[in-house]
């Protein structure tokens, strides 16, 4: 699998913040890379969409109390990757992260994909994600696709908004393993917690992942974030 170099790409920044609490985390985020100055230098290289999540509570999930996720889509890696080597962007990850996974991810060609609009009154936003290693890029979308396929009715039902898949995008000149990653974005919590735990479901994607795959679940952050 590749992209093109002008290809859009996701960017997921998974962390334990710094400070005491999720709250005081939010000031200092919309302090430093949330500030006027901040979105408009994210943006003038392509920062397309920001959005901050917090870990929910659930037996699937592996994020904990402490951590926050971050959510982004860039116009192309270039303009991402020269707003990171920015020496005050930085800077400010140090004053918001103890530790931190920050990885560049490229749509899966050929996935089944979808985003749907939400009906009238379903403003929450819940996001499940799994991450793991894989052989194979085709193999695992052809399984993912079949499976998805037959499970979006079901799903919809239950709340889901969008799914999408991904291939992880390593830097320039560096060989890692190859892994993917799943998206989903709920409207209902308990009927994401349903689908998440239904076997049948999960059965499915057997033969995707190489070694046991991530998985965690995000609702919307509390509090007014800086997001865009």
């Amino acid at each position: 699998m590749s992209t093109e170099l002008d290809s859009a790409v996701f960017l997921t920044v998974r962390g334990k913040y710094l400070a005491p609490t999720l709250d005081a985390c939010r000031v200092i985020h919309n302090d430093t890379a949330g500030s006027q100055a901040g979105i408009v230098a994210a943006r003038s290289l392509g920062d397309l969409s920001h959005k901050v999540f917090a870990p929910m509570k659930v037996a699937q999930s592996s994020a904990k109390d402490g951590e926050v996720l971050f959510l982004d889509w860039w116009q192309d890696p270039k303009g991402l990757m020269d707003f990171f080597a920015n020496e005050q962007v930085q800077m400010q990850g140090t004053k918001l992260f103890t530790s931190r996974d920050a990885t560049v991810w490229m749509p899966a060609k050929g996935a089944f994909t979808y985003n749907l609009p939400a009906a009238a009154g379903r403003n929450e936003r819940y996001v499940g994600m799994i991450r793991g290693p894989i052989d194979s890029p085709e193999k695992a979308i052809a399984i993912f696709r079949a499976a998805d396929r037959k499970a979006q009715r079901a799903a919809r039902a239950r709340g889901l908004l969008s799914h999408e898949l991904f291939i992880k995008l390593n830097p320039p000149g560096v060989q890692a393993p190859l892994e993917l990653l799943g998206v989903d974005v709920w409207c209902d919590a308990k009927g994401m917690g349903e689908h998440y735990s239904d076997p049948n479901e999960m059965k499915a994607l057997e033969g995707v992942f190489t070694g046991a795959p991530d998985a965690t679940v995000w609702s919307q952050a509390p509090g007014n974030w800086s997001e865009w």
